[in-house]
């Protein structure tokens, strides 16, 4: 069916502008979306996003069709690589462009887990160029990761992300997948490092204050340490992980009792503590941990039983936990240290995932597993 589809459009749009009715259509048809006798009569581009997107531009896309009967989706977001040079450079970098495009195209039917429908693919990585246009996800609300998450966001994400990480628990196809990092692959290890030490100038100058001596000493000593952090993280790989499981890239109803999960550009094979920590360390305030924190992990390692996991212990999970507390200090640093955060809704993101990323290390005593 797929060979009497339209082709694709022969270009990629560098600015959401780019996107015209006409190229539109072009995409629409290739994928299958609209059929060859339906055009966009006029599409409007709306901003998306504000400043939050490290290494994407987002526009929402408001769409009219010649034919007034079609199903197709009226309201959609295009999804392109950021204009801002270092971040962009870092993406095609770390290939994370590839990983999202590969994640709708290969894995999101096998991926247990309610995702963003994507409507159109198509990348270039050695001319830079990547698009994406997935669905507006309008009955639900992109969580709060400012304010910080509700626990029954925290307890709904984290029984989701269980059922995404038995699925392909120890599942053979991941080593198959060329294009899928681990935490210690050769441009991992390579880029990450140094933006976890470029930052440390920066928040030794700036952030004692905000963070206490401890906790930037703690930096200082998973900077020096970083790739035996990365190769120790990689060592406990067992899953294929989201990468990037934080409020901004979840959606909820009001009570949390329906998620749906967006932005798969850093899938990894990890273990799963990283997706884990990685939801606390960025989207839950540090009296959330003091109350709630242990109680949301055993929460999570129940439900990775209940889904058939017998062969990891909490014992086990937890000491994998807290390596990810040091492993995950570099993605707060690299909002204050160096990456373009935009507006000012960006920069205040920035420092509070700073103030929570950098607490969670030390109140989960994760020195003792440096």
């Amino acid at each position: 069916m797929n060979a009497q589809l339209p082709p694709k459009p022969l270009t990629r749009p560098a600015t959401p502008k780019d996107v015209t009715a006409t190229w539109l259509t072009k995409a629409l048809q290739s994928s299958g979306v609209i059929p060859p006798d339906v055009e966009v009569a006029s599409l409007r581009h709306e901003p998306l996003g504000g400043g939050t997107g490290v290494f994407g531009v987002l526009a929402r896309l408001v769409v009219d069709y010649t034919e007034t009967t079609t199903t197709a989706p009226t309201r959609m977001v295009l999804k392109i690589p950021t204009a801002a040079p270092e971040n962009k450079n870092v993406a095609l970098a770390l290939g994370i462009y590839v990983r999202e495009t590969y994640f709708f195209n290969e894995l999101a039917t096998r991926t247990p887990v309610p995702s963003v429908r994507c409507l159109y693919a198509d990348m270039d990585i050695a001319a830079g160029e990547f698009v994406l246009i997935i669905d507006e996800v309008a009955h639900l609300t992109v969580g709060d990761q400012l304010n910080g998450a509700t626990v029954p966001q925290l307890e709904r994400t984290l029984k989701e992300i269980a059922k995404w990480h038995a699925a392909w628990w120890e599942h053979p196809d991941l080593d198959t997948f060329d294009w899928l990092p681990t935490n210690d692959s050769p441009i991992q290890l390579a880029v990450v490092p140094g933006i976890m030490r470029g930052a440390m100038p920066v928040i030794e100058a700036d952030w004692i204050p905000r963070l206490g001596e401890e906790a930037v000493a703690l930096g200082r000593d998973v900077a020096d340490k970083f790739e035996e952090i990365m190769g120790r993280s990689s060592a406990a790989a067992r899953t294929l992980c989201h990468g990037d499981v934080r409020l901004e890239n979840v959606f909820f109803n009001a009570d949390a009792s329906d998620i749906m999960f967006i932005d798969f550009q850093m899938l990894v094979k990890g273990t799963p503590a990283q997706d884990v920590q990685y939801l606390l360390s960025s989207s839950m305030d540090p009296e959330v941990w003091d109350k709630e924190g242990m109680r949301l992990l055993e929460l999570y390692h129940n439900e990775l039983v209940a889904q058939g996991v017998t062969n990891y212990s909490f014992d086990t999970f937890w000491s994998e936990f807290q390596l990810q507390c040091l492993w995950a200090m570099v993605a707060p640093a690299s909002t204050v240290g160096g990456f373009d955060m935009g507006d000012d809704k960006g920069k205040q993101l920035a420092e509070r995932w700073m103030t929570r990323g950098w607490y969670l290390p030390i109140a989960a005593n994760a020195r003792e597993v440096l």
